[in-house]
Order: structure tokens, then sequence, then C-alpha cells
């Protein structure tokens, strides 16, 4: 399946679903590509229904609307569908169309605590887990009698304006994660590692992804190189939480390479700050502010691609945008690793282009193929170089 066509589906069967979920994930369910900005949590009720429904949301949907409560970050939607065709969670990260988490299976980066708590005959087992310093990987995996369902369905209800989830037993209703005893939960989105989770195509079997954003300043949760990871797992239908500790360690090394390279277009002023690269991820730092005191930012729609010297295009992983008070907007963007180590690294600024030529917001337009129409930003695009060696080098260490 082409990995774009998930959206399409998305696009239909998600219509209900769209404004209970930050706009990042919303606009990625409708077309694959989608700004970074306001990334707002609205309200159930705000949402107009004309008749009642109850739908049966399953697979990347659900695992979105029950996540995406939990952070202002996103997960590839080509993630989401590649884990969908993964057969066993025992090889998820080597079958993954992820290249930095297949690196990590093939390198023996992966840690295998198979730690695992049982209630009311019920296990939630945790088998694998990868940290490379940016994002954390932990696939999760339900066993045991009675269960109906799978472990990441719901339904969604709507009696008049209220909106009800509806989970069967066995189900995940919430899942809160510790950082050496200090929950996600005691930050605001804007302060603490994003989380995501996608389902598998083994519908007892999950993906979550921390991510460990290194721009959100003082004040923040941080995930440093080695801490106890604490996942308390909630299930319809068990009253006890699932509560599994996991020593977390850095299994990588890193490539930090400062740029400060800027650019100007439509009244923006973009810098690109930093670009981190490990064998499983490429982390890029952007800056965005106007470029006079006269000036507004519009960068609602504002999206970027990686591309290296061969016009090679990198999957995106994660990102999280935040504003800061001086009115300047940071962006940390997570993107796979190189196929291999290129000579320059280029940023691609794009705007996505709608269906409605005057509109800037909507449906945006695809081609034929189903891909999203975009209108690079030459004046916006960066290239910079890379100490080639040094990156075969890191690439290569853990062979």
């Amino acid at each position: 399946m082409n990995p774009f066509d998930l959206d399409k589906e998305l696009r239909e069967t998600g219509k209900e679903l769209r404004l209970e979920v930050p706009d990042i994930i919303r606009h990625r369910q409708d077309e694959v590509y989608a700004s970074l900005a306001d990334l707002p949590m609205q309200s159930r009720t705000d949402h107009q229904y004309h008749s009642k429904k109850i739908r049966r949301f399953v697979g990347a949907t659900a695992a979105a609307a029950i996540i995406g409560v939990m952070s202002s970050a996103f997960v590839s939607p080509i993630m989401a569908e590649s884990l969908k065709n993964i057969p066993l969670v025992g090889s998820i990260f080597k079958l993954a169309s992820d290249l930095g988490l297949q690196t990590a299976e093939e390198r023996g980066l992966v840690a295998d605590p198979n730690a695992s708590v049982t209630h009311e005959g019920v296990t939630i087992r945790i088998p694998q887990v990868v940290y490379d310093g940016s994002r954390l990987s932990l696939a999760v995996k339900r066993e045991g009698n009675g269960l109906i369902g799978g472990i990441s369905d719901y339904e969604i209800v709507q009696e008049g304006e209220n909106i009800k989830h509806l989970y069967q037993r066995g189900a995940i209703t919430n899942i809160e994660m510790f950082v050496d005893g200090t929950s996600l939960y005691d930050y605001s989105g804007g302060k603490r590692p994003g989380l995501m989770g996608n389902p598998t195509s083994d519908p007892n079997a999950m993906l979550y992804q921390l991510t460990a954003f290194s721009h959100l300043g003082e004040g923040a949760l941080t995930m440093p190189d080695q801490f106890l990871l604490t996942a308390k797992i909630t299930l319809e239908g068990i009253e006890e939480p699932f509560i599994i500790d996991l020593p977390v360690h850095k299994s990588t090394d890193q490539i930090v390479v400062p740029s400060e390279e800027t650019r100007e277009w439509g009244g923006l002023k973009l810098t690109l700050e930093q670009l981190k690269l490990t064998p499983l991820t490429t982390d890029l730092i952007i800056n965005i502010e106007p470029s006079s005191k006269s000036e507004k930012i519009d960068h609602k729609n504002l999206s970027y691609e990686v591309w290296d010297d061969r016009g090679r295009v990198l999957g995106l992983v994660a990102g999280m945008g935040i504003y800061n008070k001086d009115g300047q907007y940071h962006t940390e963007m997570m993107f796979d690793r190189f196929e291999d180590a290129p000579d320059t690294i280029t940023l691609k600024p794009f705007m996505p282009v709608f269906q409605d030529p005057s509109a800037n917001s909507g449906l945006f337009a695809v081609d034929s193929n189903g891909e999203i129409v975009k209108k690079y930003l030459k004046d916006l695009e960066i290239t910079i170089p890379v100490d080639r060696t040094s990156l075969e080098k890191l690439y290569d260490s853990h062979q």
C-alpha cells in the first residue's frame, strides 16, 4: 500500500475526530504533511454534530486520539502505516520502515528487558526498548484471556452535545510515563517530552515513542543519558493499573553541528540553529521570528523536508513547536537517519497547496499519486556541510 493511502482512509473515517486532537495530528491524517503551528487542543463539545453516530476507530486514528491529549508532539503516519504491517512485536524495530529502528535492531542497540506485570489474568509486557538520547521507543504487548477487541480499540458515542469514549475489556484507557519518578503529567505540554503511540498489525501490541526535545527551556522535564522509566498503563475492566519499571540507558553516541545559517522570506527570518545526528535519528532545531518589528509571523502552514546531497528525502519521525515570550517560534524536528553519510544536508521549507487556492486552511491539494502538492520556498532553503568521515564512524560504530 502507498503510505499516503492511510491518510486518505483516515480522512474518511476520522471526520468526527478532527477537533479532538492537536491540529498537527488532524492535518497529518488529512494529507500527510501539516504545519507545526499552534497545536491547540479544542474541546470535544466545540464540535457540532447533526445526528447521533457510533463509530469504531481502530489503528492509527485510535492511537492518535488516545495519546494526542498527552503532548503537542506528532508521529509520522508513514511509521504508523509500516507498524500496522508488522506481524511480530519481537521484531518490530527490525521490520519497521524507519531506518533508525532497523539500525537499532541490527546493531544490537535494543535492550530486551521483557519486563511484565499480571493482574486478573491479563499480562502487560514490554519486550524491547531503545534510546539514542533524542527518542525512546518501546514495544508494549498484551496477553491473557477474556480480552475483547484490540489493545487500542474504542468507540466514540455521541449523546446530544456530549461525547464519550467506550472501551472493551483489555483496551488501554490511559498511559502515564514517569522519568526518575516524575510524571509527564506534572508538566505542561511545552515543558515535557512528547509521547505518542502507534498500533501494529497485532491487535495486542503497541509501540510508544517518547521524544526528548532539547529546546523546552528552563523548568522542563528532561531525559538524561540514563534514567528509570516507569510506565503506568490502565486497561478497561482491570481495576489495578500495570506499573512497570525500566532502567533506560542511551545506547548511541551523537554528533552536534551548530549552524546559525539564516534566511528571510515573506516577513519571516528562519534560522537553522542546530543539527544533531545519531545512528537512529536526525534532529534539527529551527527558529522563526519576524524579519522586522513591523512584521507579523505567519508560519501557520510552514513545513519542512530534509534532503541529502543525492536527493533522498528523510522520513519524518516527530516534532514540536513552542512560542517564546519574545515572539519567536522554536521548532524541533526529528527525522529518520540517512541511509549513508552525506557531504551536505539541505533543509527545504515548503507550504502545502490547498484545494481552495484562496484558503489558508482546509484540505490540501494532492496529485495523481495521492501525494500533497507542495510549494517549496527556495529563499528559505539552507544547505550545510557535514563531516562525512565523522558521520560514517558514528553510523558504523555499533556494527
